[in-house]
């Protein structure tokens, strides 16, 4: 059965800056476990009962000051509602979550638990005791990003990614560097999906950090069903132009980022890609004299 059934006409979205009390309360009077941060238009992280219990009470933080996106969980991963129950069973256990949010071309229609498959007798006890298994051997609570330490590393973290985005923003003439970030997403999705899941852990591994979740969250693959064209096309709805613009932003883009790897890693997922998307991942080290 697919996740279509989990959609909710009704979603609790806040914004990063809402407080985490706001947070508790909107859990509270709605009975549920978790609330979704949304900013401007893009899923932005996820806030859970245990968030806000490890994250804020168990470090001694005012709830009232203490904001959601110094608390969230970042790089969320995310189903199609036309995503299978297996998937998410699979996607919990590997990466040690109980909820997963359906996103459908950037909107967010609805949220499958842990709690809901089991109810719903989705797979064998078995293959649903995996997921708890799992998040049991992933230890104790996250550690709050409000420390020095934390706060620190997720500046730098939030500096590259921006200073790749700016590169590619002007390598491509985009107006903003959020278009670059849309597109650059876009474009990671596609091409991560399009390689084998040893191939993609490695490329992954090289890419900024906060990028990495989201993408390492996608379904294995490879899905042989993404082509040049697909892409071009998403880009041209995404972005509202005609193919030639559509086709250079995926070259250039494509490019910038097969160049932000190591030469090695940006020949092997060459390797991978048929003849009409290499081109279009083309970076300096594989051209001809």
């Amino acid at each position: 059965m697919s996740l279509k059934w989990y959609r909710r006409p009704r979603m609790v979205v806040l914004h990063p800056e809402t407080s985490a009390l706001e947070a508790a309360r909107a859990l509270e009077s709605n009975e549920i476990g978790a609330v979704l941060v949304l900013d401007k238009g893009r899923l932005a992280g996820i806030v859970t009962d245990r968030d806000l219990a490890t994250r804020v009470v168990g470090q001694g933080l005012d709830p009232q000051s203490t904001r959601l996106d110094e608390i969230m969980t970042r790089g969320v991963a995310t189903l199609e509602p036309g995503a299978s129950q297996q998937s998410a069973i699979e996607l919990m256990c590997r990466l040690q979550i109980r909820r997963i949010p359906l996103v459908k071309d950037g909107t967010i229609e609805g949220m499958v638990s842990f709690d809901d498959l089991l109810l719903d007798e989705a797979a064998p006890l078995d293959e649903l005791s995996a997921v708890v298994e799992a998040q049991l051997g992933s230890g104790g609570p996250a550690a709050s990003t409000r420390t020095p330490v934390a706060q620190r590393r997720m500046a730098r973290a939030e500096a590259t990614y921006r200073r790749m985005l700016r590169e590619l923003q002007e390598a491509a003439g985009l107006a903003s560097i959020e278009q670059a970030r849309s597109a650059t997403e876009l474009i990671l999705t596609q091409l991560v999906s399009r390689l084998t899941m040893d191939e993609a852990d490695d490329f992954i591994a090289q890419l900024p950090s906060l990028v990495q979740g989201q993408l390492r969250a996608l379904p294995p693959g490879p899905d042989t069903l993404i082509t040049r064209e697909m892409i071009e096309s998403e880009l041209m709805q995404r972005f509202d132009v005609d193919p030639d613009r559509a086709a250079e932003l995926l070259s250039v883009i494509g490019t910038g980022i097969l160049e932000s790897v190591s030469p090695g890693q940006a020949a092997s997922v060459q390797g991978q890609l048929p003849q009409e998307l290499r081109q279009a991942f083309s970076p300096a080290v594989f051209e001809g004299p």
